[in-house]
């Protein structure tokens, strides 16, 4: 399948060259015949990945144009460096290359659409999907269900669980189907040994049932794919994934994602969108810092420490929003009508023009224009004894704003069950970045502030 995939990309990339070389005036296409062989070569090696084919499976377009777009970049160097190996690069239209450049990534995301929706009607046919069943169930398996259900590429559905618990099991709309001691007879019938179900997904927890052992080796002798669902903290930690580590797998429990030059690209990011901020927003701080001066006496700017990556740590400047209070008060999250708010301050925390200083920071290298947002320590001191994983968002920068801050969790966390959403969407976060994320979120942040109504 995802060898099609490439092809279909190449054959795209190759009509689109072809169409713009038969209605510009200025190419010949014998000239171009070679890049063309070139370019739909290079096509089929990069697009064709299950890397690729799992993004087609992204029902948002955002997240499938960014993928097409880069490896589409690739392929275009690769025939620019052809060019430029054989001395070519001059008989080529420059108006040509451009437009090419520019228009196939829009050719290739319309089709990927069209290859993904031709791929849904195929799959709706009942008899081209798969039947799964799951054995232990676990709260790792209700977010595969879930998943599955999302993915219809995926071509399984799953029927029902075996477990020996009684009460609800996640996912709970999903029929018992039986304890453990009735799976292997529903899985692989005794009598004639007709198997009855294509896959099975077995959850690990912390203690497994004996009856497990038989049922493994009862599939092992039988045509499943079996998988297994390890639930996360069947190892005390949150965010279990599987890695590669000197070419062994691995698991590994929120492991960064900036290992060496692996932080190069964000750290660009962050350099050019601070530099640029301060300098386009320069006239709008200084009017800010007097306004604050007008406001009420005290300083600016406010100073607070919080802690950086790897739990160092820093000092996070903001616009003063409050009335000076005590040195040692202790820290207590502003709430809606807060008196120690001034009119003014009020004004900079409903629009987020408070956090401003923090490019700053971010200049230095102690926080990320995007990434979890840094608490107060004695926030971070208490939640770290009842959020399971609550650390592990101190294995990146902390950051201006964040995944959370735009899915609706900005402000107060007035209980427990909102820190604990707002760790998830944190770890969310480290475990899926890339770039374009980093980019998405900058411009929901900035919709989010123009209409947000959470923070006081």
């Amino acid at each position: 399948m995802s060898a099609l995939t490439g092809i279909a990309f190449a054959v795209t990339i190759y009509l689109t060259l072809f169409a713009i070389i038969v209605y510009s005036e200025h190419a010949d296409p014998e000239i171009f015949g070679v890049r063309m062989l070139i370019a739909t070569l290079a096509s089929v090696i990069v697009f064709s990945s299950h890397q690729m084919l799992n993004t087609l499976q992204e029902k948002r377009l955002l997240t499938v144009f960014p993928s097409i777009a880069g490896r589409w970049f690739v392929v275009f160097m690769i025939v620019v460096l052809s060019a430029y190996v054989d001395k070519t690069s001059e008989q080529l239209s420059r108006a040509v290359m451009l437009t090419w450049l520019l228009v196939t990534p829009f050719s290739l995301t319309c089709t990927a659409l069209f290859m993904r929706s031709v791929a849904v009607i195929y799959y709706s046919n009942p008899s081209r999907r798969r039947k799964a069943v799951l054995i232990w169930s676990n709260s790792a398996c209700a977010d595969l269900v879930e998943s599955l259900r999302k993915t219809p590429l995926a071509a399984i559905d799953v029927v029902g669980f075996f477990d020996n618990r009684n009460e609800s099991r996640p996912p709970s709309n999903l029929s018992r189907l039986g304890d453990l001691s009735q799976a292997t007879d529903w899985i692989v019938d005794p009598e004639t040994g007709h198997v009855n179900v294509d896959v099975v997904f077995i959850g690990m927890n912390t203690r497994e049932p004996p009856e497990l052992a038989e049922i493994i080796a009862v599939l092992e002798d039988s045509t499943v794919s079996t998988y297994f669902v390890p639930e996360s903290l069947i190892f005390g930690m949150p965010g279990i994934q599987l890695r590669e580590l000197a070419g062994r797998p691995v698991l590994a429990s929120t492991e960064t994602p900036f290992i060496g030059l692996a932080a190069l690209p964000k750290r660009i990011l962050d350099l050019f969108g601070s530099l640029v901020g301060l300098i386009l927003l320069s006239p709008i701080l200084l009017m800010i810092a007097i306004g604050v001066k007008l406001g009420s006496p005290g300083p600016v700017l406010f100073k607070q420490k919080r802690y950086g990556i790897a739990g160092r740590p820093i000092n996070v400047y903001k616009f003063r929003s409050m009335r000076q209070s005590a040195p040692d008060a202790p820290v207590i999250q502003a709430k809606v009508g807060d008196r120690r708010v001034t009119p003014f301050g009020g004004f900079l925390r409903r629009s987020s023009l408070d956090e401003l200083p923090q490019l700053f920071n971010v200049l230095r290298g102690e926080m990320s224009l995007v990434g979890p947002r840094p608490h107060a320590i004695e926030h971070n001191e208490l939640y770290r004894k009842l959020v399971s994983g609550y650390m592990f968002r101190h294995k990146i920068k902390p950051g201006i704003t964040g995944w959370a801050q735009v899915n609706g969790l900005r402000g107060e966390t007035e209980t427990l069950e909102k820190m604990e959403e707002r760790i998830d969407y944190d770890l969310y976060y480290i475990q899926h970045w890339s770039i374009w994320l980093d980019i998405v979120i900058i411009w929901r942040t900035m919709k989010v502030v123009l209409g947000d109504k959470n923070a006081y």
